[in-house]
């Protein structure tokens, strides 16, 4: 299996490199699932974590502050194990229960193990294993008001600022496209979060953060933009699982980057 995926994604590479216009639209495998309504990755890292749940807590009333990870910056350096030191970032229950989802939210994008999925040699797989590490995730996840307070920190995110140390345009990128892959926004937060991406192209957005943003734009198009042709989603399906094992550092290949303008500006307005 993984000489055959292998395979794949060098057949995928080798037809996002073409430069003229006039070589044959590449072939798909004849067993190659282009389902759009289903995640192209394995979520299903431990029994008691779910990713994206459908959201059971009210949190219409809740208006707590959020946690600025004081007690691991007090004592991480006692910890004798890394897992010592995670379990140490957990929001206290009781702060937990009552917090704002904007608060929890803003949370989560300071959590301080974020960045360690560039550690890991598939960083997509080590960056889900790290948040569901974290009781804060799995809170704004099961929020009714969860997804709609990540959508909105991400579009206040300043990709033009380069964050040397990592810790929150990169990830919080990876976590909306955890949300786009299991396919959970309304067509009026697609729509939004498509104009938000697209503006990003062109604005000085910094190259590695312009690199996550089309990504996440090859995510929206894949499972949200019904019109693509199989032939563009296999190269976008190729593209993304190779993109998310290896952090992207560039914008795609002409031919993908193509693709997402083009799906993303049809899907910005409907």
């Amino acid at each position: 299996m993984k000489t055959r995926m292998i395979l794949l994604a060098m057949m995928a590479l080798m037809a996002l490199t073409a430069c003229t216009t006039d070589e044959p639209e590449t072939q798909q495998p004849m067993d190659f699932d282009n389902n759009q309504d289903l995640p192209m990755f394995d979520y299903d890292r431990t029994k008691d974590f779910v990713f994206w749940p459908t959201p059971s807590i009210d949190d219409s009333g809740l208006q707590g502050p959020g946690y600025d990870f004081g007690y691991w910056n007090q004592h991480k350096t006692e910890a004798k194990s890394m897992e010592e030191m995670v379990a140490m970032c957990n929001i206290p229950a009781d702060l937990l229960k009552a917090m704002s989802t904007r608060n929890l939210a803003i949370t989560c994008s300071n959590y301080p193990y974020n960045a360690i999925f560039g550690a890991y040699n598939d960083a997509y797989k080590g960056f889900l294993g790290t948040i569901a590490d974290f009781n804060g995730y799995a809170e704004l996840m099961k929020r009714k008001g969860g997804l709609q307070a990540t959508l909105d920190l991400y579009a206040e995110l300043d990709g033009r600022v380069l964050d040397i140390s990592f810790t929150r345009f990169q990830p919080w990128t990876f976590f909306v496209c955890s949300a786009v892959d299991h396919k959970v926004l309304s067509n009026e937060q697609v729509s939004r979060l498509a104009r938000v991406v697209t503006s990003r192209f062109n604005d000085g957005t910094e190259r590695i953060n312009l690199a996550f943003s089309y990504l996440l734009g090859g995510f929206i198009a894949y499972h949200y933009d019904t019109t693509l042709p199989d032939e563009q989603l296999y190269l976008l399906k190729t593209y993304i699982r190779f993109a998310c094992q290896f952090p992207p550092v560039d914008k795609p290949d002409d031919r993908i980057s193509t693709i997402i303008e083009a799906s993303l500006n049809r899907l910005a307005v409907e």
